[in-house]
């Protein structure tokens, strides 16, 4: 059973939406700058309407949660609160996502944000130090499943994402060169890393023949965005 219409909910259709012991929660805020407490309150009680009839769920959170950037925000305390709610579940599994690409009409998100920039040459600003991990849907798709059906991921909180992010700056240019188009905008001073643990994914994208090299994100982009 899949919970959701959007671009994670649509990458589990083949696998998931006949299987009866697996709910794939995938209609959650996914936006980390949401600051409306309504967006809130709908997945919080969507999930808990969920959690009353769930067998096993599979619920999608951030990795976000790892940015001390963001770790007062609404969105953060709100990922962590469904968190917990989740792990009150007597068979549940957590995902943190990253910057999940994929076909979507989703302007709020940061691939679709920057291909929109360049593409109407508007001007915008951009965190001189910032980086972000990038992740194609559909390996998060096989990763999950592959987890799921080997029994890794029973009662875990499992970190999905590449093993390495990437500057928005190198970001950016790889849009410029993929859209053979160039960016107005200004450099800010702010923006910063943090690390994610990807031990567990890894191993499993690497048993899968994903391949996370160093062109992963150029390829990424090229797939979605490209001609």
């Amino acid at each position: 059973m899949i919970i959701g219409q959007g671009l994670l909910a649509k990458s589990f259709v083949f696998e998931f939406s006949e299987r009866p012991d697996i709910t794939i929660f995938a209609s959650g805020v996914s936006n980390s700058q949401e600051r409306d407490e309504r967006a809130f309150a709908r997945e919080r009680i969507l999930l808990e309407r969920t959690l009353q009839d769930a067998t096993k769920i599979v619920y999608f959170s951030s990795c976000s949660l790892y940015d001390p950037q963001l770790s007062n925000t609404p969105y953060v305390l709100h990922k962590q609160a469904m968190e917990t709610l989740v792990k009150q579940a007597l068979s549940h599994a957590i995902f943190r996502l990253p910057q999940v690409v994929g076909k979507t009409s989703n302007a709020k998100t940061l691939t679709n944000f920057i291909c929109s920039q360049l593409q109407s040459g508007a001007h915008f600003e951009v965190w001189k130090y910032a980086q972000r991990n990038l992740i194609d849907v559909s390996d998060v798709a096989l990763i999950v499943k592959f987890l799921l059906d080997s029994a890794q991921a029973e009662e875990k909180t499992i970190n999905i994402a590449c093993p390495a992010s990437i500057s928005i700056i190198e970001l950016i240019g790889i849009f410029e060169d993929v859209l053979q188009k160039r960016g107005s905008y200004s450099l800010i001073e702010a923006g910063g890393a943090y690390s994610i643990d990807v031990d567990v994914s890894s191993l499993a994208a690497q048993q899968l023949g994903i391949n996370f090299n160093d062109n992963y994100v150029e390829r990424v982009i090229k797939k979605y965005y490209g001609e």
